[in-house]
């Protein structure tokens, strides 16, 4: 190396870091403007992670340990970028305030510039980060399950008996135990019975689950496995049967102590074949089997000869005692209750013919009981299975129905038929639907399903119903649902007489080129998953068909012959993937389009010609961009319309073009006939500012938000039951609203949610504006609020009384929110809410409180209240959890609440509380049942020490459940205790009447989790007394 290259190579490492301590200086703005973008970037991305942690947090779902360590140094690194900005700020606030002449800091800002130049490297490097985990969960840790209870359940001599044998075999720990069968004929009441067992060893803690499937006679191994999948809380991945059992074993295998219990099941079936462990690995994983069946050869045949369990017919007393209490009817003579009796006692002690039997007449007078006591005699039953007499008693019910139409629904409830014929909407034939299903139910010939939109019929009255139908004296139906066929059923002969049949939910691959259905008024297809093509002239010789569901069917075209269906009324086409769907155009007659989650792209002009549509339902449909102008406003029938998680670019420039607009909301709004509205709108700038005619909307579901995120949320939220039929869910305040829309949904709004609404500045404003006088619900999250929702400082105390109706409050995820509300509001103001999901209230109607998460110092504020008025008389639960600043659960004098309802107190992580209550506050408790107190590192005492009143006369006479610490009370009724880390806590303190279990582990486990996913919520909840748990 020559000297000239040695001096240049030596005078570049020096110059280079000396020019780079200069280019800090040169470069101050740039560099600061560029960490402050940094910085919002970090933040943004930060808020987002947080965001998802909740969300997966309420699906009670794990947080990954990388996402964890990752918002810890994000937040770390956020903080130290803030008070980077802090010391940027208050050098420039110092030489603003130094004279002019004075030339800035340069050491400070060369300081700052490298450090915003270090800190912004390492910003980018951790928001680069966040791209390696694209979900922050993992699934949730499932809670101890059981099958729902069946509805009221009396228990009697023979199913008691029953019900010990089966809790006794369950608990014995011997392996000649695993299977145990119950059989008894069908109504008999087998089901419901075990659904009884069931709820009773989850309670008891024998078994951490409990899951149920149906088996029936058709057997259909995939909806057992998913049965049984759903109740695991286990998503099956596998297409394949044996695959999926796989998965299934090894879910059970895992979790251990499982009961299964396989409800209905008619011939031997190999458990393995569905997933269910057997042998040596049943016992290895503390599992059972329990199954029911109408055939004791069953029992034998699966393996629990040893371990079969009969449940016999009720007795004669028994079955007066379940008849006279389900036909609640008052027998004035002797005369008529032996009458009465005689029509018991045909029902040969079947609980399903005597609840049947006993409805029917229930309300009826002694001539029609004379009548029905003759008919039931008539009526012989020579086989064991009394299969005659089921059927007759379920036909005298279903005889005794007064109306047409609930005779058509008991047979084609569902399938849309216009059975209806006297009503003028599909709001009044809805109505009327649930009227006559509710007369069902109330005949005993439809039971309600776990769900509450959802009945079911039992299939000792389905078959019944199929022998009555196959009389001739009723229009005929085939029903072959959920059978496992694979192929059209081509043997049954009676197609040209049937007038409805359903095939729904099977495994068929082709259908007939041209079935001959003269008849035929309704076809369900739905839900054959391998049925790929409809042949092109299937239709041909159908053109009777009113109703046709081919829903979930992967078929990608209609075929030509659809367009002969002229008296179609009901097409139901949902997660189809026929993307052209112009043909149906044709259909003249059609009054119900569901397109539900179907792959159409666009609404094509031809559609236009429906003018009798009434019903049209889009909603979910992913892959439509464009509704063009004149389409939508030549349907002028429609009465509902839902578009939600679908189009929302009303009156916006079609994408990539400047010259071709979509559909605007114009068009809804003057649908004379369309009073049920569920749609999305990108932003207030798709609304008219002026309209001539304002829409007459009864029910809405109404999204304006420019967040696709909140846009699809609300969509899922309007699946569940929402109770609130007039809904708005807004990124916008009132003011930016046209008054006509004010006029037509925010005023009659029940629910409004108000979700990144940057302008929100005070909820009382928006009361006004959007004269919001019948609102029942209001969210407020992730809004730019200030620090108190009402201030009535800022905008005066208003005159009259404001949210007059309003039974609930919820503030979700508004970190600059320390207050609800300053000041005294005037008499009447939120005095029916029921339920405030943060801090401060001062109504008498609240029932549950939850506070968690902030820096409150005191939860009630009993100061300046007027003397001589009672407080919180009708709260029930108290919830404080992860409160680190909380001091005192109240401020001021105690005197004036009422605590004498609360029977729930949960107190978790409030580290600088030194005591829950007061004696006077104490002695109030008088319903208390359940105290939990956990993580209070600086607890004391739960009572506050008084010289007025001696502990040891304090008495919690209903207190059951108790986990805490450095307690003396006198718990007469106390039934659980339950000590964790309290080296100087004595239990002779407590003196109980009842056995007290002492940190009884099971218990202690199923209360923890019960009490730590109360605190978890779905972002919105909708019931005071049903909290969405996620």
């Amino acid at each position: 190396m020559d000297v000239a290259s040695f001096s240049r190579d030596a005078l570049e490492c020096f110059c280079r870091p000396v020019l780079q301590e200069i280019d800090y200086l040169l470069h101050y703005t740039k560099n600061i403007n560029e960490f402050k973008d940094q910085a919002q970037r970090l933040n943004a991305v930060v808020s987002d992670v947080k965001y998802a942690v909740e969300q997966a947090e309420r699906n009670r779902e794990g947080i990954k340990n990388e996402v964890q360590v990752w918002l810890q140094r994000a937040n770390e690194k956020a903080t130290e970028a803030q008070n980077l900005l802090d010391n940027e700020e208050q050098a420039n606030r110092n030489h603003r305030c130094a004279c002019a002449c004075c030339s800035p800091d340069w050491l400070s800002r060369h300081k700052l510039s490298k450090q915003a130049v270090s800190i912004g490297k390492e910003m980018g490097v951790i928001c680069e980060e966040k791209k390696i985990f694209e979900i922050v969960s993992l699934p949730a840790i499932p809670e101890p399950t059981a099958p729902a209870p069946a509805g009221h359940f009396m228990s009697f001599k023979s199913t008691k008996n029953a019900m010990e044998d089966i809790l006794k075999a369950l608990k014995d720990d011997n392996n000649n135990t695993n299977i145990i069968g119950v059989h008894g004929m069908g109504g008999v009441g087998k089901t419901t019975m075990v659904k009884q067992v069931a709820e009773k060893v989850m309670t008891e803690g024998h078994f951490h689950r409990v899951v149920m499937a149906t088996v029936s006679q058709s057997v259909n191994l995939k909806k057992i496995q998913s049965s049984i999948a759903d109740g695991l809380e286990l998503l099956l991945k596998k297409k394949s049967d044996e695959g999926r059992a796989k998965e299934l074993r090894e879910k059970i295998m895992a979790d251990k102590s499982i009961l299964v219990i396989l409800d209905d099941v008619w011939e031997w079936i190999d458990p393995s074949s569905i997933g269910i462990p057997i042998g040596s690995d049943l016992e290895a994983c503390k599992s059972k089997i329990l199954l029911t069946t109408r055939r004791e050869r069953v029992c034998n045949s699966m393996g629990c000869k040893e371990n079969r369990i009969h449940l016999n017919i009720l007795s004669p007393e028994d079955s007066w005692d379940l008849f006279i209490k389900t036909a609640g009817t008052v027998f004035d003579s002797t005369e008529f209750e032996a009458v009465a009796r005689e029509v018991a006692g045909e029902c040969q002690g079947l609980p399903l013919a005597l609840v049947t039997v006993a409805r029917a007449l229930g309300d009826k007078d002694e001539e029609e009981w004379k009548k029905a006591a003759r008919r039931l005699k008539r009526s012989v039953s020579p086989n064991p299975d009394h299969q005659e007499k089921v059927t007759e008693c379920i036909k005298l019910s279903y005889d005794f129905l007064k109306d047409r139409e609930a005779k058509a629904c008991f047979w084609m409830y569902g399938m849309g038929l216009r059975l209806f014929h006297h009503v003028d909407t599909l709001d009044e034939a809805r109505g009327d639907a649930d009227t006559f299903t509710k007369n069902l139910s109330d005949s005993g010939l439809l039971l309600k399903c776990d769900e509450d939109a959802f009945v079911k019929m039992h299939d000792v009255v389905h078959d019944s119903a199929k022998l009555i139908s196959s009389s001739g004296n009723e229009e005929l139906f085939m029903a072959q649902a959920g059978s496992a066929l694979e192929e059209w059923p081509r043997r049954d002969t009676r197609f040209e007489s049937y007038t409805a049949v359903s095939v729904m939910f099977n495994d068929i691959k082709r259908l007939p080129d041209e079935p001959l259905c003269p008849k035929l008024q309704a076809l369900l297809l739905q839900e054959n998953k391998n049925l790929r093509e409809i042949p092109s002239g299937f239709f041909n010789r159908i053109n009777t068909l009113e109703v046709l569901d081919i829903s979930g069917l992967p078929v990608l075209s209609l075929p030509p012959s659809i367009r002969l269906l002229e008296n179609l009324c009901t097409l139901y086409m949902d997660r189809c993937k026929s993307k052209d769907i112009s043909i149906l155009g044709g259909l003249k007659k059609l009054e119900i389009l569901s397109l539900n989650k179907s792959f159409i792209n666009s609404f094509p002009e031809e559609l236009a010609e429906l003018t009798e549509l009434r019903m049209l339902d889009m909603r979910s449909c992913a892959y439509i961009q464009t509704i063009s102008p004149n389409i939508i406003s030549r349907l002028l029938g429609l009465e509902e319309l839902y578009l939600q998680g679908s189009f929302c670019q009303w009156g916006n420039w079609v994408e990539g073009t400047n010259e071709e607009r979509n559909a605007s909301l114009e068009e809804l709004i003057n649908l004379p006939q369309l009073t049920v509205l569920k749609i999305d709108i990108e932003g207030v700038n798709c609304l008219p500012r002026n309209v001539n005619f304002g829409p007459k909307w009864e029910k809405f579901d109404i999204c304006i938000n420019g967040s696709l995120f909140n846009r699809l949320l609300n969509s899922n939220l309007s699946i569940l039951k929402r109770v609130r039929t007039r809904t708005l869910f807004i990124d916008t305040t009132m003011s930016t609203l046209p008054d006509w829309f004010i006029k037509a949904a925010a005023e009659k709004a029940e629910m409004i949610i108000y979700s990144w609404c940057w302008n929100l500045k005070n909820i009382l404003v928006e009361y006004d504006k959007g004269r919001l006088f019948g609102l029942k619900c209001l969210y407020v999250q992730q809004s730019n609020s200030e620090q108190c929702l009402i201030p009535l400082a800022a905008e005066g105390i208003p005159n009259t009384p404001v949210f007059e109706k309003l039974l609930e409050l919820h503030v979700h995820n508004m970190e600059s929110v320390k207050e609800i509300c300053v000041g005294q509001l005037p008499p009447g103001s939120f005095e029916k809410l029921k339920f405030l999901e943060v801090q401060q209230c001062k109504v008498n109607n609240l029932e549950i409180l939850k506070v968690t998460g902030n820096s409150i110092k005191e939860v009630f504020g009993f100061e300046g209240l007027e003397e001589g008025r009672r407080y919180l008389e009708r709260l029930k639960e108290l919830r404080l959890d992860n409160l680190s600043e909380l001091a005192s659960i109240w401020r001021g004098t105690c005197h004036l609440a009422d605590f004498r309802n609360v029977k729930t107190v949960i107190v978790i992580k409030c580290i600088k509380l030194k005591f829950l209550f007061s004696p006077t506050m104490s002695q109030g408790l008088l319903q208390l049942e359940e105290l939990w107190v956990e993580d209070c590192s600086d607890l004391d005492e739960i009572i506050q020490k008084d010289g007025g009143i001696t502990l040891d006369k304090i008495t919690l006479s209903r207190l059951k459940t108790l986990a805490l610490q450095n307690l003396a009370l006198l718990c007469p009724f106390l039934e659980h205790l339950h000590v964790r880390d309290c080296p100087n806590f004595r239990t002779s303190n407590f003196h109980s009447s009842k056995q007290v279990h002492f940190n009884n582990e099971r218990h202690y486990n199923l209360l923890k989790k019960r009490y730590v996913s109360s605190m978890v919520f779905l972002t919105f909840s909708f019931l005071s007394t049903f909290i969405f748990l996620m």
